[in-house]
């Protein structure tokens, strides 16, 4: 891609952000001041269009931001990562994120075998697994009738094929 292109293209993908629901375009990081604490909460606030903490400094040391009862309840309240604030470190967040995303061998075992199923079939697991949890039913009864009920939908679907 040519300097020219990447250019046209930042631009379009920035009038292409505004237009869809109104979303702005992000302030880049290139420019932002990342290095120092009050800068990476400046960013932040910019990016996520929030009004920033009142800071207090240390008169001992009065490069030191003061963590007070007002900085950590926006700190919990915006849901910003105390390490990459304070320190610059991106490990904490990234150990979040993955956390909270990441596919285990579990649940990527369930997403293949659901994926077996046609949206009707889905609907008979859904309400089985709701009439254990919300009803009390036995897990493994509840899930004999979605095998009878699955069942019986496939072979009136291959009969409905057949004719």
């Amino acid at each position: 891609m040519t300097d020219i292109d990447a250019a046209t293209t930042e631009t379009t993908v920035s009038k292409s952000r505004a237009a869809i629901g109104g979303i702005s375009a992000r302030p880049s990081e290139k420019n932002a001041d990342l290095q120092t604490t009050e800068g990476r909460i400046e960013w932040f606030c910019a990016n996520f269009e929030i009004e920033p903490p009142k800071l207090q400094y240390d008169e001992d040391e009065p490069d030191q931001i003061v963590l007070t009862d007002d900085l950590l309840k926006w700190i919990r309240r915006e849901g910003i990562n105390m390490d990459w604030a304070f320190c610059g470190s991106v490990s904490g967040a990234l150990a979040v994120h993955r956390e909270k995303y990441r596919v285990t061998p579990e649940q990527e075992e369930w997403a293949e075998l659901l994926e077996k199923f046609d949206a009707h079939e889905l609907s008979i697991v859904l309400a089985g697994l709701k009439q254990a949890k919300e009803l009390g039913v036995n897990i493994d009864s509840a899930m004999l009738s979605v095998s009878e009920q699955i069942k019986a939908y496939r072979s009136n679907d291959n009969e409905a094929a057949a004719n």
